[in-house]
C-alpha cells in the first residue's frame, strides 16, 4: 500500500480564535471555506478552509485549546500555485512574521518555503515551485 497524498489535516482552534483564524486562511492567503456558515448557525462543529481540490484543513473550534507548542507537531506544509514573491505579498499583508526563509527538501524534492505562524499559532510552510 502506498499513499498517494494526505487528505486533510484536523486542527483544533481555540473559538476566541476563530475570525483571525478565517481572516488569515480565507482573507489573506485566499483559501476557501467549506460549511463556515452552518458552523456559524451552530449546525455543524466543524467547517473546512480548502486548500486545494483533494486537500482540506478540518477547523474544530473548542471552548479552550492548549497552545501549540511545536513539541508534538511541528508544522505542516502545504504547496501552492503561486510564485515565492507572491507568497510574500499575502504574508506580509496578512501582517504575519516570517519565522524561516529556505530552500527545503520534502516530498517531491528541494523548493523555496516560507515558515508563518497562523493565527491560533500553528506554523504552516508554504512552498512554491517558483
Amino acid at each position: 500500500m502506498e499513499a498517494t497524498a494526505i487528505d486533510h489535516v484536523n486542527l483544533r482552534v481555540a473559538e476566541s480564535d476563530i475570525e483571525a483564524f478565517v481572516g488569515f486562511y480565507r482573507d489573506e492567503m485566499g483559501f476557501s471555506l467549506e460549511y463556515y456558515g452552518e458552523y456559524r448557525a451552530g449546525e455543524r462543529d466543524f467547517f473546512y478552509v480548502r486548500l486545494g481540490p483533494s486537500c482540506i484543513i478540518h477547523v474544530a473550534p473548542r471552548e479552550t485549546v492548549p497552545e501549540p507548542t511545536g513539541e508534538t507537531v511541528d508544522h505542516f506544509a502545504v504547496f501552492v500555485d503561486a510564485s515565492m514573491d507572491e507568497v510574500m505579498e499575502r504574508v506580509e499583508a496578512a501582517d504575519v512574521a516570517v519565522r524561516t526563509e529556505a530552500v527545503r527538501e520534502g516530498a517531491t524534492g528541494e523548493y523555496p518555503c516560507v515558515y508563518v505562524e497562523d493565527p491560533a499559532g500553528y506554523t504552516v510552510e508554504f512552498k512554491t515551485s517558483e
